[in-house]
């Protein structure tokens, strides 16, 4: 008897040592499920790159810029985005900005200067909001923001069309830049992929009146 006594408490034990440890173990399973738990969470959340962030906007032609300079260089140093893309730094340094992002065209910038000319130096690019201008003999003349691929028949008809007056065959674009184009605007309407001229922040559309 007493040997069987000491038989069950040993299975108690072992009985008893076995739940403990498949209940550690499923602890065990169940923080490597909550740190899985965690990871699905954290792929549920919305990622930094979707996040709208404006220093992601990639500079046109066009742009206003700002720069300042911390220390060696004129600033505010202001310069609009030419017809090619680029603009020009003081001493007389060219560097193309369109198409790049304000970190990025910052860092090409300081590495012009530094080392160089320059032990150190801060960069800050700014620009002013996209818009451009319409006038003249539209029926709805004025300034608009620059949202995107916009061409001179594209603002035009943005400021509500031509008006009776307007002469369609001299259609100026002034740009920002202070080179002027003319485009006829009759045969735009019929082959815009030819003859449609397209319209960069800051310019101005300009319909000419006719004379009768």
């Amino acid at each position: 008897m007493k040997w069987s006594s000491i038989f069950r408490k040993a299975l108690s034990v072992c009985a008893l040592v076995a739940v403990v440890g498949s209940f550690l173990g499923c602890e065990t399973t169940g923080a490597g499920g909550a740190g899985g738990g965690a990871g699905v969470m954290a792929q549920g959340r919305p990622s930094a790159a979707l996040t709208p962030d404006v220093t992601n906007t990639t500079y046109q032609r066009g742009d206003k810029l700002t720069i300042d300079f911390d220390q060696g260089l004129p600033t505010p140093w202001q310069q609009v985005i030419t017809e090619d893309g680029t603009i020009t730094l003081p001493l007389n340094q060219r560097i193309v900005a369109a198409g790049k992002r304000k970190a990025e065209l910052e860092k090409e910038i300081q590495q012009i200067y530094v080392p160089n000319y320059l032990r150190r130096l801060t960069v800050n690019v700014r620009s002013e909001e996209r818009s451009y201008f319409v006038q003249g003999e539209v029926r709805t003349p004025g300034q608009r923001p620059h949202t995107g691929l916009i061409t001179a028949l594209k603002a035009i008809a943005a400021a509500g069309d031509f008006t009776d007056y307007a002469k369609k065959s001299d259609v100026e674009i002034h740009r920002a830049t202070g080179e002027r184009i003319h485009m006829n605007a009759k045969k735009a309407l019929k082959d815009p992929a030819k003859y449609d001229v397209p319209v960069y922040p800051g310019d101005t559309v300009y319909v000419n009146r006719r004379l009768w």
